[in-house]
Protein backbone atom coordinates (compact mmCIF):
# COMPACT_ATOMS: atom_id res chain seq x y z
CA UNK A 1 0.00 0.00 0.00
CA UNK A 2 1.07 3.58 -0.58
CA UNK A 3 1.96 6.39 1.77
CA UNK A 4 -0.82 8.29 3.53
CA UNK A 5 -1.42 11.87 2.64
CA UNK A 6 -2.77 14.59 4.88
CA UNK A 7 -3.81 16.69 1.91
CA UNK A 8 -7.00 15.57 0.26
CA UNK A 9 -6.51 17.75 -2.77
CA UNK A 10 -3.09 16.29 -3.55
CA UNK A 11 -3.34 12.55 -4.03
CA UNK A 12 -0.01 11.12 -5.15
CA UNK A 13 -0.05 7.84 -7.02
CA UNK A 14 -0.96 5.06 -4.59
CA UNK A 15 -1.68 7.45 -1.68
CA UNK A 16 -4.23 6.45 0.89
CA UNK A 17 -6.27 9.44 2.05
CA UNK A 18 -6.43 9.24 5.82
CA UNK A 19 -9.20 10.79 7.92
CA UNK A 20 -8.19 9.62 11.36
CA UNK A 21 -7.77 11.39 14.68
CA UNK A 22 -4.11 10.39 14.43
CA UNK A 23 -3.78 12.67 11.40
CA UNK A 24 -5.16 15.58 13.41
CA UNK A 25 -2.72 14.77 16.22
CA UNK A 26 0.17 14.73 13.73
CA UNK A 27 -0.96 18.05 12.28
CA UNK A 28 -1.14 19.60 15.75
CA UNK A 29 2.34 18.24 16.50
CA UNK A 30 3.59 19.81 13.26
CA UNK A 31 1.92 23.10 14.19
CA UNK A 32 3.68 23.11 17.57
CA UNK A 33 6.95 21.88 16.09
CA UNK A 34 6.81 18.89 18.42
CA UNK A 35 8.68 15.67 17.75
CA UNK A 36 7.64 12.14 18.69
CA UNK A 37 10.55 12.17 21.17
CA UNK A 38 9.13 15.25 22.93
CA UNK A 39 5.62 13.80 22.94
CA UNK A 40 6.95 10.53 24.35
CA UNK A 41 8.63 12.43 27.18
CA UNK A 42 5.45 14.40 27.95
CA UNK A 43 3.13 11.38 27.84
CA UNK A 44 5.44 8.75 29.34
CA UNK A 45 4.56 6.52 26.36
CA UNK A 46 7.49 4.76 24.70
CA UNK A 47 8.94 6.44 21.63
CA UNK A 48 8.60 3.30 19.53
CA UNK A 49 4.99 2.80 20.61
CA UNK A 50 4.15 6.42 19.76
CA UNK A 51 5.97 6.20 16.44
CA UNK A 52 4.03 3.07 15.52
CA UNK A 53 0.69 4.52 16.64
CA UNK A 54 1.22 7.85 14.88
CA UNK A 55 2.99 6.51 11.79
CA UNK A 56 2.49 8.77 8.80
CA UNK A 57 1.86 5.71 6.63
CA UNK A 58 -1.62 4.57 7.60
CA UNK A 59 -1.08 0.92 6.76
CA UNK A 60 1.89 0.82 9.18
CA UNK A 61 -0.03 2.27 12.14
CA UNK A 62 -0.89 0.21 15.18
CA UNK A 63 -3.97 1.05 17.21
CA UNK A 64 -3.38 3.28 20.21
CA UNK A 65 -5.13 2.40 23.45
CA UNK A 66 -7.64 4.85 24.92
CA UNK A 67 -5.39 5.84 27.88
CA UNK A 68 -2.59 6.53 25.39
CA UNK A 69 -4.86 8.72 23.25
CA UNK A 70 -6.02 10.59 26.36
CA UNK A 71 -2.40 11.22 27.39
CA UNK A 72 -1.52 12.43 23.88
CA UNK A 73 -4.52 14.75 23.71
CA UNK A 74 -3.68 16.19 27.13
CA UNK A 75 -0.03 16.74 26.17
CA UNK A 76 -1.12 18.62 23.04
CA UNK A 77 -3.81 20.57 24.92
CA UNK A 78 -6.53 19.05 22.74
CA UNK A 79 -9.82 18.89 24.61
CA UNK A 80 -12.17 15.94 24.30
CA UNK A 81 -14.68 18.08 22.42
CA UNK A 82 -11.96 19.29 20.02
CA UNK A 83 -10.94 15.67 19.40
CA UNK A 84 -14.58 14.77 18.76
CA UNK A 85 -15.00 17.64 16.29
CA UNK A 86 -11.71 16.85 14.59
CA UNK A 87 -12.72 13.21 14.13
CA UNK A 88 -16.13 14.17 12.74
CA UNK A 89 -14.81 16.90 10.45
CA UNK A 90 -11.95 14.75 9.16
CA UNK A 91 -14.33 11.95 8.19
CA UNK A 92 -16.94 14.15 6.51
CA UNK A 93 -14.91 16.74 4.58
CA UNK A 94 -13.02 15.43 1.62
CA UNK A 95 -11.63 18.09 -0.68
CA UNK A 96 -10.35 20.40 2.06
CA UNK A 97 -6.81 20.42 3.37
CA UNK A 98 -5.99 19.53 6.95
CA UNK A 99 -4.22 22.87 7.47
CA UNK A 100 -7.51 24.60 6.67
CA UNK A 101 -9.43 22.35 9.05
CA UNK A 102 -6.97 23.40 11.76
CA UNK A 103 -8.52 26.87 11.40
CA UNK A 104 -12.17 25.77 11.22
CA UNK A 105 -12.16 23.47 14.25
CA UNK A 106 -11.07 26.16 16.78
CA UNK A 107 -13.75 28.49 15.39
CA UNK A 108 -16.39 25.82 15.93
CA UNK A 109 -15.09 25.27 19.45
CA UNK A 110 -15.42 29.00 20.10
CA UNK A 111 -19.08 28.75 19.14
CA UNK A 112 -20.01 25.71 21.23
CA UNK A 113 -17.85 26.27 24.30
CA UNK A 114 -20.16 27.59 26.99
CA UNK A 115 -23.23 27.35 24.75
CA UNK A 116 -25.22 24.96 26.99
CA UNK A 117 -24.83 27.33 29.94
CA UNK A 118 -25.97 30.28 27.82
CA UNK A 119 -29.03 28.37 26.60
CA UNK A 120 -29.91 27.42 30.19
CA UNK A 121 -29.65 31.10 31.18
CA UNK A 122 -31.92 32.14 28.30
CA UNK A 123 -34.54 29.54 29.19
CA UNK A 124 -34.45 30.60 32.84
CA UNK A 125 -34.87 34.29 32.02
CA UNK A 126 -37.56 34.17 29.33
CA UNK A 127 -41.01 34.48 30.88
CA UNK A 128 -43.38 31.70 29.88
CA UNK A 129 -40.58 29.42 28.64
CA UNK A 130 -39.52 26.23 30.40
CA UNK A 131 -37.16 23.38 29.76
CA UNK A 132 -40.10 21.27 28.56
CA UNK A 133 -40.34 23.65 25.59
CA UNK A 134 -36.87 22.74 24.31
CA UNK A 135 -36.93 20.40 21.30
CA UNK A 136 -34.11 18.73 19.35
CA UNK A 137 -35.24 20.42 16.12
CA UNK A 138 -34.51 23.81 17.72
CA UNK A 139 -30.81 22.91 17.47
CA UNK A 140 -31.01 22.53 13.70
CA UNK A 141 -32.91 25.81 13.38
CA UNK A 142 -30.33 27.59 15.56
CA UNK A 143 -27.51 26.11 13.52
CA UNK A 144 -29.12 27.38 10.29
CA UNK A 145 -29.45 30.87 11.78
CA UNK A 146 -25.85 30.83 12.90
CA UNK A 147 -24.52 29.65 9.55
CA UNK A 148 -26.50 32.37 7.75
CA UNK A 149 -25.11 35.01 10.14
CA UNK A 150 -21.55 33.75 9.58
CA UNK A 151 -22.10 33.78 5.82
CA UNK A 152 -23.35 37.38 5.94
CA UNK A 153 -20.32 38.49 7.97
CA UNK A 154 -17.84 36.64 5.74
CA UNK A 155 -19.44 38.18 2.64
CA UNK A 156 -18.92 41.62 4.20
CA UNK A 157 -15.33 40.70 4.92
CA UNK A 158 -14.87 39.51 1.34
CA UNK A 159 -16.32 42.76 -0.04
CA UNK A 160 -14.03 44.87 2.18
CA UNK A 161 -11.03 42.83 1.11
CA UNK A 162 -12.05 43.13 -2.53
CA UNK A 163 -12.41 46.92 -2.19
CA UNK A 164 -8.92 47.19 -0.69
CA UNK A 165 -7.51 45.24 -3.64
CA UNK A 166 -9.44 47.42 -6.11
CA UNK A 167 -8.29 50.68 -4.50
CA UNK A 168 -4.65 49.82 -4.00
CA UNK A 169 -4.00 47.06 -6.50
CA UNK A 170 -2.47 44.87 -3.81
CA UNK A 171 -2.97 44.51 -0.11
Amino acid sequence: MGEATRSWTEKPEGAIPSFDLEDYILARMDLKGMSVRELAYMTKIGRSRLHDGLHREVDKRVALRMPELVAILEALSISKIEAMYAQEVLQKNEGIELKDLLKVIPMCLGIVTGLPEQIITVVQHVDGLGFDDIRPEHGEAAQNLLVRAIEVEYKKLGRRRSQRFDEFGEE
